[in-house]
């Protein structure tokens, strides 16, 4: 969109700078192996040396973490029962 007289950012959304990217495993910053292992892990985790195939943004990090938490608290409320 281009309207003469108007800053671009005053039209940019949070957004658009793209999605961060995580490790999977504890949404910390990850390297890119030089080989790719037997199972296809082609990441490392730089936080706790995990391999993983492919990284995550962080908002898809925290949905599942989101929907771990709740499942697990669900299973905690069905076992006090």
């Amino acid at each position: 969109m281009n309207i003469p007289g108007y800053d671009a950012w005053k039209l940019a959304s949070p957004d658009d700078e793209g999605p961060y990217l995580v490790s999977p495993c504890c949404k910390g910053e990850y390297s890119e192996r030089d080989f790719i292992t037997e199972d296809n892990e082609k990441y490392k985790c730089n936080e706790c040396d995990e391999l993983f195939m492919v990284p995550e943004t962080d908002a898809e990090y925290e949905e599942r973490m989101r929907d771990h938490w709740a499942d697990v608290k669900m299973d905690e409320d069905r076992l006090e029962r």
